[in-house]
């Protein structure tokens, strides 16, 4: 679930009802072509498209439809308030299926939860890379991320972009799945930001050439200890402000990755860990955004 892992990490430092038709983008997220991907196309494979499910909340909503969307999600007014909670143990929704391909499984993972912080003051791509090179475990899993220089797309004919309404980096993840799978991966990430939501979206870059995205078997699986090709994941997290109560944004994650035959055979193994790790990183990323609120709270009262 690397995806999970990265998208996270990016914000620290059955099925989602779907709505018929084409969905519309709100014209500042138009330019997240990895998001625009994901709605379309999703991870195709096999030659077979798939896209991710659209955003439940949209940005024009009052308070009322927003409360309608939670409801959904939820699935009762008690439960709503329990999601709503200002804790760092609220509870979130998560919801896993699979799609069996010849060769391998998808996994889609579709993923609620509530933070509370300041939209305005989220720089995903700041805190990228002040977080690069940290590791991350959970769940007998450990994933390290490395921001790439941009001298080092440079080479490799892309190019990173900086700026408060559109922004775009690459992020070197190396994993190591319940001491089986050792995997490699290069991620696109792209961020757009409007008045009432935050965007990130990132998919494993399939155009920088084989050897990019890979894995291989490790400890006494390992054999003779080649790598093979990774057909990767794909992801969008929307973090959208909620009317009520003030202070509180709602995350909205949704990803597909390929999960290959020969990892688990087929076997829910890696499947099992997800809720765990969910829990996992949603309390660490709360307990952050915690700090960050009371060493605010500390400073305004300073300056007072």
């Amino acid at each position: 679930m690397p995806h999970l892992f990265s998208l996270l990490g990016f914000l620290l430092v059955g099925q989602a009802p779907a709505e018929s038709g084409p969905t519309p983008l709100e014209p500042a997220h138009r330019a997240n072509t990895v998001y625009v991907e994901a709605l379309r196309s999703g991870l195709a494979s096999e030659g077979q498209a798939d896209p991710l499910p659209p955003p439940m909340l949209k940005d024009d909503m009052d308070a009322a439809a927003q409360r309608a969307v939670l409801l959904r999600v939820a699935g009762s007014e008690r439960a709503v308030d329990d999601l709503l909670r200002d804790s760092v143990t609220a509870p979130y929704v998560l919801k896993v299926r699979d799609q069996k391909q010849k060769d391998a499984t998808i996994r889609l993972v579709d993923l609620w939860f509530v933070v509370r912080a300041d939209l305005n003051a989220l720089d995903p791509a700041e805190v990228a890379g002040q977080s690069s090179g940290k590791p991350v475990e959970a769940g007998n899993m450990r994933f390290e991320s490395r921001l790439l220089k941009d001298e080092e797309m440079k080479a490799k004919g892309k190019s990173a972009r900086h700026g408060r309404e559109l922004s775009r980096w690459y992020v070197e993840l190396k994993g190591l799945l319940l001491d089986r799978i050792e995997l490699e991966a290069i991620d696109e990430a792209v961020a757009t930001r409007s008045a009432e939501s935050l965007v990130i979206a990132a998919r494993a870059d399939p155009t920088l050439g084989p050897g990019s995205n890979r894995w291989r078997n490790v400890g006494k699986d390992a054999g003779d200890g080649s790598y093979r090709p990774y057909e990767g994941g794909i992801s969008y997290a929307k973090i959208s402000r909620l009317k009520e109560p003030e202070g509180a944004l709602l995350v909205e994650f949704h990803a597909a990755f390929s999960e290959p035959q020969a990892w688990f055979r087929g076997a829910p193994i890696l499947r099992s860990k997800f809720s765990l790790i969910a829990q996992d990183q949603i309390r660490s990323l709360r307990r952050e955004l915690l700090k960050g609120r009371t060493k605010g709270a500390a400073s305004g009262s300073d300056a007072r």
